[in-house]
């Protein structure tokens, strides 16, 4: 289990920065999670700056759970810009040497051959943009977190900081908490 757990962080660590990742627990009352609170901070280097603590009702939830919306817009443009330029020249790249070393028929219609393959190309580049901007392993976060407040229970959101060990927070949670996950933010 420890190896699973070394293996995903390093995985983890080679492709997003631990100031991008946010763990979440649930618990039974406010209580527990003021205790667990004050293990944590205890424990490991996390400040009460990165601790949000959502309850049933909170009327702050969605900002507690999410960034702003600006960097969530901004993120998504810049994505969208440039994986729709790289499909863009993609493409073009791809035309290009159809109408020069392809068969007589791309050679032949180097208009065509081109609007045949940038549309694609840029599609393509777009489509998995959005399919960025989607961001699947965030409802994994979002979903626990609403359910356990929905079913009256307190959840505790850490937001970690670079110099902070995600398995090492998570493993301290999971000694408090049965259900425990984490995300990229």
């Amino acid at each position: 289990m420890s190896i699973q757990n070394s293996d995903n962080e390093n995985f983890r660590a080679s492709v997003v920065s631990n100031d991008e990742l946010q763990v979440a627990a649930v618990f039974t009352s406010k209580q527990k999670v003021n205790e667990v609170i004050n293990i944590v901070q205890d424990e490991t280097s996390v400040e009460t700056s990165q601790i949000e603590v959502v309850e049933p009702g909170d009327a702050k939830m969605s900002e507690k759970l999410e960034r702003n919306s600006a960097s969530i817009g901004k993120s998504m443009w810049s994505s969208h810009l440039l994986l729709g330029a790289v499909g863009l020249v993609v493409g073009l790249i791809a035309a290009f040497l159809l109408t020069q070393f392809g068969p007589a028929l791309t050679q032949q219609n180097p208009l065509f051959t081109y609007i045949a393959l940038i549309s694609p190309g840029l599609f393509i580049g777009l489509f998995v943009a959005g399919l960025i901007g989607l961001r699947p392993d965030r409802n994994e976060v979002i979903q626990t977190v609403r359910h356990a407040v929905r079913y009256g229970k307190v959840a505790l959101v850490i937001n970690l900081k670079k110099t902070q060990s995600a398995s090492q927070v998570t493993k301290l949670l999971k000694q408090h908490s049965d259900n425990v996950v984490e995300s990229i933010r």
